[in-house]
């Protein structure tokens, strides 16, 4: 049963660390301006 919950808390942390590194890529949004070219990562808005 010990090996159960331990397996059961293992997979919980790696989902939830996934969802994390999931999220932060998605609030990223990669821009470039028109005039000049410049590729810059824009600030997420809230």
């Amino acid at each position: 049963m010990r090996k159960v919950i331990g397996l059961l808390v293992m997979v919980l942390l790696a989902a939830s660390l996934a969802a994390c590194s999931t999220a932060k890529k998605a609030e990223v949004q990669r821009v470039r301006c028109p005039a000049c070219g410049y590729e810059f990562d824009a600030p997420a808005q809230y």
